[in-house]
């Protein structure tokens, strides 16, 4: 499996857990923080997969900008469905912003170039998940000593799941396409010529 299709399922994975929590917790979650966090996942799941379909769609910019909006709309929508309306707007517009941003990203890069930005973009994405499923919490468990360990509240959990995310990470190649070149648009190149 590549390593633009790791990513792309650490993103999926981790974004599904996310939304089954907030579905758990709708009745606990206050307004502000909700939006906040529809608005925060909506932006980071765009960002990283508008630029994953950027580098993978190459050449068809239209393709990766409606795949990255559409990820990141949907992400937001999900968010904040259980929560309120104005909520699923924040997070679906912001979602559709970031998206285009991580499409245009994806085509102006090369899969070199993109490593740092993906390494930063994830480890921001997963640190947010962490706190966010902190913030979300019921104030009735916060107080019970013994469900620190589960779900993910201990700092130590979180900073072991974060150095986790960090280890897989650097394990991956992102070696860069045979012919090491990036596919020529031909629109360009016609214009060019005249």
């Amino acid at each position: 499996m590549s390593a633009v299709f790791q990513v792309l399922a650490f993103v999926i994975i981790a974004y599904v857990w996310f939304v089954w929590l907030m579905w758990q917790r709708r009745g606990h979650v206050q307004p502000m923080p909700g939006m906040v966090s529809a608005m925060a996942v909506g932006m980071l799941v765009g960002l990283i997969a508008g630029l994953l379909f950027g580098l993978l769609f190459q050449g068809s910019l239209a393709r990766s900008t409606l795949w990255g909006m559409s990820s990141g709309a949907v992400a937001g929508l999900l968010v904040g469905l259980p929560l309120s309306m104005l909520t699923v707007v924040e997070g679906v517009l912001s979602g559709l912003m970031a998206g285009m941003m991580g499409a245009m990203l994806g085509e102006m890069i090369s899969l070199e170039q993109a490593e740092p930005l993906l390494f930063f973009l994830i480890m921001l994405y997963t640190a947010c998940l962490l706190l966010m499923e902190r913030w979300h919490l019921p104030e009735q468990k916060k107080a019970e000593p013994s469900a620190t360990w589960l779900g993910l509240r201990h700092p130590v959990v979180g900073a072991l799941l974060l150095l986790a995310v960090f280890v897989w990470f650097q394990a991956m190649s992102f070696a860069p396409p045979e012919s090491g070149e990036r596919p020529a648009n031909p629109l360009h190149h016609e214009q060019r010529q005249k």
